[in-house]
């Protein structure tokens, strides 16, 4: 099939994206040809735009990024049975379903997840200027083309859960970012309504763990950040109090003890920044857990007093994709977007396909949290 691609090439100092027209084969026996509606814009799309192409991980260029689409099935692999023709779906991460992880209902730590998402797999899609095959499959699925070949562990039907076509790009991100934040407070973290929860960072991630500890109801949500703006928006999406590190002679620990004098409970980290982790760690109350998100740089090492982490019992843990089943997680969003819980909306910006280039610019400066590309 003769269609259109976002196509990542080499870095320089910035992501070397470009609309190229590509070539895309049919789907494998595993694969579902997915008629792409949209696709939110992730920052682990643009981590993995900036790799150079000698890097540790094996990231190859040219390629096709993109993993939080969705669309309608336009074909499938003779052993798909997940969806059919037609089916409205959107699309998460890659698991192979056959390891210990993936068996054990842990797909997300599935022992191919870093090989599938990251790199993806070489092929058949051609670049029709050049005739070289790209990259794609990235996340099991490579959403930034009008068509792209899925893999089935990698598609979540939701015919039953839409009530107009418009919802098809409004769910979109639903697959990554808005379940990794949900998922961070629901799942890893488990918190209630005694926690005090301190979310760092409020892009689209970073107000998902909000939204979701006010579904939770937990007693105080702290929303920190650098843009007085995403501040506001946390405080209308449910954040009881505010810190702004970028205020004259920010001092973080005690920013927060003003707030609460034990500490945090719960700290959820989207920012990646450093001394920001360090700091976090020193602000939990005892028993208190420090979820990351967010990675820092691969140079960063973080420094810890052992004696104060058994003393205190605190908690330093990771999470991919918030811990979340796709097949769960999207329809309990949904459930709560309808109960107005959730409201997503207020966070997404739409943008042709074409005009990506301001979406990516509109991103890096803050003015948008969660931009979508729409296909159609």
């Amino acid at each position: 099939m003769h269609t259109r691609a976002i196509v990542t090439r080499e870095p320089t100092t910035h992501p070397t994206w470009g609309m190229e027209e590509v070539d895309v084969g049919t789907p494998a026996d595993d694969e579902v040809l997915v008629k792409i509606t949209a696709s939110g814009i992730c920052h682990t799309d643009i981590i993995f735009s900036m790799l150079p192409s000698e890097n540790a991980l094996g990231v190859a260029y040219p390629k096709i990024l993109g993993h939080e689409g969705s669309g309608t099935v336009a074909a499938t692999g003779k052993n798909v049975t997940r969806v059919a023709v037609g089916d409205q779906v959107l699309l998460s991460y890659y698991s192979c379903s056959s390891c210990a992880q993936c068996q054990a209902s842990k797909p997300m730590y599935c022992t191919q997840f870093n090989l599938e998402n990251y790199i993806g797999r070489k092929g058949p899609g051609v670049c029709k200027a050049t005739g070289e095959d790209t990259w794609a499959r990235f996340f099991g699925q490579s959403s930034f083309g009008e068509y792209s070949l899925v893999a089935e562990t990698s598609v979540v039907k939701v015919n039953g859960l839409l009530q107009s076509e418009d919802e098809l790009s409004l769910f979109a991100p639903l697959g990554c970012g808005f379940q990794t934040g949900m998922g961070a407070v629901k799942n890893v973290a488990r918190a209630g309504p005694d926690d005090v929860v301190l979310v760092m960072g409020t892009g689209a991630v970073g107000m998902a763990a909000l939204m979701t500890a006010k579904v939770q109801g937990c007693k105080t949500i702290i929303a920190l950040d650098r843009f007085p703006s995403r501040l506001r928006l946390a405080e209308d999406l449910g954040a009881t109090h505010t810190i702004n590190t970028a205020v004259p002679a920010f001092e973080f620990q005690q920013a927060v003890r003003d707030i609460s004098s034990a500490g945090a409970s719960i700290i959820i980290d989207t920012t990646g920044v450093g001394p920001l982790i360090e700091q976090a760690f020193h602000s939990l109350a005892p028993v208190g857990k420090l979820v990351h998100i967010a990675s820092p740089p691969p140079d960063f090492k973080f420094s810890l007093d052992v004696t104060a982490l058994f003393t205190t019992g605190k908690t330093i843990t990771g999470c991919i994709e918030g811990n979340c089943l796709p097949s769960e997680a999207i329809p309990q969003m949904i459930q709560w977007y309808r109960e107005g819980r959730f409201p997503i909306d207020k966070l997404i910006t739409f943008y042709p396909a074409a005009d990506f280039a301001s979406a990516l610019a509109q991103m890096h400066d803050g003015s948008v949290l969660k931009p979508v590309l729409r296909w159609d």
